[in-house]
């Protein structure tokens, strides 16, 4: 079993962290959409499925508020 030679590592190293980069300049540029305005700006998976699901109308978000006016999700 022969190993790659070191300059497809690098290559392959490289194409990560460029995709990785425009991934993020994506994500940026769409937490930064007015419409996105109740997204966190480093989202969870669980936080955009949740807001998926609030869109179409199959999950609720409730929120409760405390006597001493402090709230939670």
């Amino acid at each position: 079993m022969e190993t790659a030679p070191k300059s497809d590592e690098a290559l392959a190293y490289n194409s990560v962290i460029a995709k990785r980069a425009r991934l993020q300049s994506m994500l940026s540029a769409l937490l930064d959409d007015p419409v996105l305005a109740d997204v966190p700006k480093r989202p969870t998976l669980a936080d955009v499925d949740t807001l998926i699901n609030l869109e179409k109308g199959s999950a609720m978000k409730i929120t409760v508020v405390k006597m001493d006016h402090t709230s939670f999700g």
